[in-house]
């Protein structure tokens, strides 16, 4: 496995605009997320501290926290990662507490991301009505649809908020993002996984997603513009499960 800065100067010369990590996962794993010892934080800050010093600025970084983290750990996380000038922290703190979230972010000088883990739009109403986010990030899936994400979006764009696409769904997640960025000018960044692109989306669906000079290109066919393999639905596949209800 490439090292953070190689994969970082990778990402750059395919063209991609940002890379974001999960560096500090591990200390959680092993203490849990009150509060972080200086060693915890050198450990989570090396591998952004590594890709700084061997790319500079020339790859925008994220810092994904999946909701791990207790307040003043993550003040203690958001004051360590100034130094390299994160895009934004993303998920710190789990968003179960609208108000917790707003008090991080107006006490940190960092955007905030919030957050895949929203899953309807009273949530997300909630978020930017307190001021808890400099970006949202929407799950298409997650949130119930295309038409649930535009709303989410426009709601957005009128708090001047940017929004955001999750992609760890699935293909036909992705997809839906791609067609919201195309008809929202408030959507910044689309994510992608590459491993996924590379080796499970292939297996799942009819077309090959492909990453261009940091861009992805809608399909040119109708509706989200590729279907399931047929293969998926053979009760002779590995992975074909079929769920009953009985009375």
């Amino acid at each position: 496995m490439n090292r953070p800065e190689e994969l970082a100067q990778e990402l750059i010369e395919l063209g991609y605009r940002g890379m974001k990590l999960w560096s500090f996962d591990a200390v959680y794993r092993r203490q849990g997320g009150q509060l972080l010892t200086p060693k915890d934080i050198d450990e989570g800050l090396a591998p952004f501290r590594a890709i700084r010093d061997k790319v500079g600025d020339k790859i925008d970084l994220m810092l994904d926290g999946h909701g791990f983290f207790s307040l003043a750990a993550a003040r203690q996380i958001a004051r360590a990662m100034q130094e390299v000038k994160p895009l934004w922290l993303e998920d710190i703190l789990r968003p179960d507490c609208v108000e917790t979230m707003a008090e991080f972010r107006k006490s940190i000088d960092i955007p905030v991301a919030v957050s895949e883990m929203l899953v309807t739009i009273d949530g997300y109403r909630r978020v930017l009505e307190a001021g808890a986010a400099d970006m949202i990030m929407i799950d298409p899936t997650w949130v119930g649809g295309i038409s649930a994400t535009r709303r989410i979006a426009e709601l957005a764009q009128a708090y001047n908020v940017p929004t955001l696409m999750h992609d760890c769904t699935g293909p036909m997640t992705l997809l839906s993002g791609l067609h919201i960025a195309s008809s929202n000018s408030g959507v910044a960044y689309q994510e992608t996984v590459r491993a996924h692109l590379a080796t499970l989306y292939p297996q799942l669906i009819d077309i090959e997603v492909r990453v261009e000079q940091g861009h992805l290109s809608l399909p040119e066919r109708p509706g989200l513009g590729a279907r399931w393999k047929e293969d998926l639905f053979d009760p002779k596949h590995p992975g074909y499960r079929i769920s009953e209800i009985r009375g």
